[in-house]
């Protein structure tokens, strides 16, 4: 998946947090080490820290030969190893638009 779409950073943020627009910059792509976007969330909380990508090699669980069933003494390949990567995730600005509380009377 491409995580520099907005199906990308829903994923690597939650279901607690609702992706609004990605910036500019990131649409643009000036450079891919970092991106920045736009969310809405209840709490500031339930947006991550970090979330830590896989990768795998290009090609990992393709099967590159098969013309008829696999011969039963044909030894199962062990699962290829993912390269990890940690995106840490940092929040630059904090809008909150919540409703205001009713002030009381003794307030001046």
């Amino acid at each position: 998946m491409q995580y520099w779409s907005l199906e990308g950073i829903e994923e690597i943020l939650g279901k607690k947090v609702r992706v609004d627009r990605l910036d500019s910059r990131t649409q643009e792509r000036e450079h891919t080490k970092t991106f920045a976007c736009w969310v809405w969330t209840s709490d500031v909380a339930h947006i991550p820290t970090k979330h830590t990508l896989g990768v795998l090699p290009r090609g990992a669980g393709r099967v590159e030969e098969m013309q008829g069933y696999s011969s039963p003494d044909r030894r199962v390949a062990p699962p290829p190893t993912a390269a990890d990567y940690t995106m840490l995730i940092h929040v630059d600005r904090v809008e909150d638009w919540s409703a205001p509380s009713p002030r009381s009377s003794h307030s001046a």
